[in-house]
């Protein structure tokens, strides 16, 4: 092994994947641990040949009682060489427990939003080739496809990994010959998470037994599936207009060209759908994928719940992709006289003296002013609402009404009482000829009528 060799090839990766370029800001994320410190020297000591300025940014997840200690010693390595350090000590242990996530995921999402947060051009981090590989295993156990075996990328977006060529074992020796010092998470040496148990136990137990190439094999797999995703994304994204439509919070699958597509493809589509839905698919497997399709052959209204409050309804004719936990949460909005908002609806109320039965519509209502008992609002559909002796859920089944738009009509009320919603009105705020004061109601969607 030599070192020559080793910054070469760094050099070259970087260089390959085009990952700097001149006059970059580049945010280095660094934990004190030996691969973020040798990606911080290496870049500190090139940063003239690359033309880049650096700083580094630390997280102190509090999660270790060494914590403090590493956050010190990156502080003090920043001081020593002038460089700009941005530090955040957040408790993720309490975060996770109140967001209810992991304590891996909400580490990563706290992490990414305080790099983000920071003045830059890129964000470098410190994953290795050992990182590929370990990445590759666990995903084929927990079933991904091509896109998840396709491992750790070595950019995304503004987020470049110039280390990935490089294993945990040409890390060390960088550090020894340039004697850097960094610090020993104890935490990776226990088998408290899945990654740990393939790193301590999984992969050397197959090199000794089964491949003792098994890292140079992973890595090389990564790298033909990347080839394969490359591919099959550049097809989902040529056909991807022609069968999904985007509404205001959803998205709708049409069924038939769904069809036509082969099963991995059809996959694919979804898992694109999801993470435009969400911004991440985490934790949608090949498995939840699988399931979502069979309602393909299921009869309309059937729904399945996947992770991450991500709901899918088979329509007539689509399948709706959704989050549950953003329905039937609408406030109750007291409207006065002009214009009032009501999530992305406009309501205006104006008095009249006069009206033309033409003009009344499923967006325009007129009614008895002097028939309000307690004032009108405007809210979400709620258990139970009904005009007359109908019930609203009747209403939205006659008007075909597609059930996941339900929750997002205005519903227009008088205290308990539902005056008007969609194209009904209730008869006790009819106009009659003792009308004295007229109320125009009209809904409109984003500068439209709804």
């Amino acid at each position: 092994m030599h070192i020559q060799i080793i910054e070469n090839k760094i050099l070259d990766y970087i260089k390959g994947n085009d990952l700097i370029n001149i006059g970059d800001e580049i945010v280095v994320a660094v934990s004190g641990g030996a691969d973020s410190m040798m990606l911080l020297d290496y870049l500190y000591r090139n940063k003239n040949f690359l033309y880049i300025s650096i700083r580094i940014a630390h997280v102190n997840h509090k999660m270790r009682v060494d914590a403090e200690k590493d956050m010190e010693f990156v502080k003090n390595y920043a001081k020593e060489r002038e460089i700009i350090c941005d530090v955040l000590e957040c408790d993720i242990e309490a975060l996770a427990a109140k967001t209810k996530m992991s304590s891996e995921a909400a580490g990563r999402k706290v992490r990414y939003e305080f790099f983000e947060s920071l003045p830059h051009t890129k964000i470098a981090t410190a994953h290795t080739a050992n990182d590929q590989a370990e990445t590759v295993l666990m995903r084929f156990l927990r079933g991904s496809d091509v896109k998840g075996l396709s491992g750790i990328n070595a950019k995304r977006e503004n987020i470049i990994r110039p280390i990935l060529c490089i294993t945990r074992e040409e890390v060390e020796f960088y550090c020894n010959h340039h004697g850097i010092e960094y610090k020993t998470d104890h935490t990776n040496f226990l088998e408290i998470y899945t990654r740990n148990k393939i790193r301590l136990s999984l992969i050397p137990y197959i090199t000794k037994n089964i491949n003792a190439n098994i890292m140079h094999t992973l890595i090389e797999h990564s790298k033909l599936y990347r080839e394969e995703e490359e591919f099959l994304s550049a097809y989902t994204k040529k056909i991807y207009d022609s069968i999904i439509l985007k509404s205001e919070d959803s998205y709708e699958i049409n069924i038939e060209k769904f069809k036509v597509e082969m099963p991995y493809i059809q996959k694919k589509l979804l898992a694109q759908v999801i993470f435009n839905l969400k911004g991440f698919s985490y934790n949608i497997t090949t498995a939840h994928l699988n399931f979502a399709i069979s309602l393909v052959n299921k009869q309309s209204g059937k729904s399945i719940n996947l992770p991450e409050g991500v709901k899918i309804l088979r329509t007539q004719y689509s399948l709706v992709v959704y989050l549950e936990n953003d329905r039937g949460k609408q406030s109750v909005i007291d409207l006065h006289l002009g214009k009032n908002v009501f999530e992305k609806y406009i309501i205006t109320l104006t008095l009249v003296n006069k009206f033309s039965k033409k003009s009344t519509n499923n967006y325009t209502k007129y009614i008895d002013y002097d028939r309000i008992k307690s004032g009108l609002k405007v809210r979400g559909k709620q258990n139970g609402d009904r005009i007359g002796n109908k019930k609203l859920k009747k209403i939205f089944v006659d008007e075909k009404i597609p059930i996941h738009m339900r929750n997002h009509i205005p519903i227009i009320v008088d205290g308990n009482e539902v005056v008007c919603v969609y194209n009904r009105l209730n008869t006790a705020y009819y106009i009659t000829d003792e009308t004295t004061q007229i109320l125009e109601i009209k809904i409109i969607l984003g500068g439209l009528h709804v």
